[in-house]
């Protein structure tokens, strides 16, 4: 499975699986270095799960990477849109993005979305505001 997928560029789909084994952690940062490194602005579309269960190596590789990434993320992430269709799960990630501390952490505007047509509404509007 492909975890991120550029072919929509400049929409980014993140489908985040269940688990992601150690020895695949660093190169899952690597594919979206290459993302980073094409310097031109994108929205992400995160579906799948919120974060691996049981993946403890990816996950404190990608909360490390995040932090040294952070200004190009807030200079070239035009925005992130998830996709979570069960509305339970949808306030409860609501909840947790009104919260100051994650507000801080992310350097781009997030929103949940309950299906996959109002999250490309959300992208279109977010590149056409930054176009």
């Amino acid at each position: 499975m492909e975890i991120i997928d550029t072919s929509s560029w400049p929409v980014v789909r993140w489908t985040m699986p269940a688990a992601i084994p150690d020895e695949e952690a660093q190169a899952l940062l690597a594919a979206f270095d290459g993302v980073l490194a094409r310097d031109e602005r994108f929205v992400m579309i995160f579906d799948g799960v919120e974060r691996p269960e049981q993946s403890a190596r990816f996950n404190r590789l990608y909360k490390d990477w995040s932090k040294r990434r952070r200004k190009d993320l807030g200079r070239l992430v035009a925005g992130a849109v998830r996709v979570e269709p069960e509305e339970t799960k949808r306030k409860a990630l609501l909840g947790k993005l009104l919260n100051a501390a994650l507000a801080a952490f992310i350097p781009y505007p997030f929103k949940v979305v309950g299906s996959e047509a109002e999250a490309q509404r959300t992208a279109s509007e977010w590149l056409r505001a930054q176009g």
